[in-house]
């Protein structure tokens, strides 16, 4: 498999399969096209919930998670032209097995889509007793975290910080281990 963050024309993708037949490989070539594509008919496993000044952050996650074979409901991948907002989130946010959260100042401050999708999450938390949040700490403190709600800092979440490759490794473990039809599920 070749991986790209950017589109080849049909040629290129050509020219490459045929280089990797040369030697003996059967290339397969994954870019944002196929991954566009895929989360068509691939229901996402995990909704993640930002503020778009984190928008960087959050899509690194998206992509890194993607690359994993772990499809995500993240609004760029999610939502096209004329589609309704509202409607679209929380169908993602009522599908998704789990729910990552970038915990940040600004997800804090922000009372609009954040806070209503938080909510939405919590309730959905409480209507099917278990625990769908999956935090990612972004510059955050306990206390920062406590204000905005309590119960969050019993719930245990990964630091930005250790970098993106291992919040992901550690954020595809929960998402995988209990999705609905995995033999692992309890």
């Amino acid at each position: 498999f070749i991986y790209s963050e950017s589109d080849l024309s049909e040629q290129e993708v050509l020219a490459l399969k045929a280089e990797g037949s040369k030697l003996g490989h059967n290339v397969q070539f994954r870019s944002k096209r196929h991954a566009t594509e895929r989360m068509k008919w691939e229901s996402p496993l995990a909704f993640i919930s930002y503020d778009s000044r984190d928008r960087d952050i959050a899509r690194t996650i998206a992509v890194q998670l993607q690359r994993m074979r772990c499809p995500v409901w993240y609004d760029e991948f999610s939502l096209a032209v004329g589609d309704n907002i509202r409607d679209k989130i929380e169908k993602g946010l009522k599908e998704c097995h789990k729910c990552i959260l970038l915990l940040s100042e600004r997800f804090f401050a922000n009372t609009g889509w954040t806070k209503k999708e938080f909510d939405s999450i919590f309730t959905r938390e409480v209507l099917e007793g278990r625990n769908l949040v999956l935090p990612v700490w972004v510059g955050v403190t306990k206390l920062a975290v406590y204000e905005y709600s309590p119960g969050l800092l019993n719930v245990k979440g990964i630091d930005w910080s250790l970098g993106e490759e291992e919040v992901c490794r550690r954020l595809l473990v929960p998402i995988i281990e209990g999705k609905p039809g995995n033999w692992s599920s309890s």
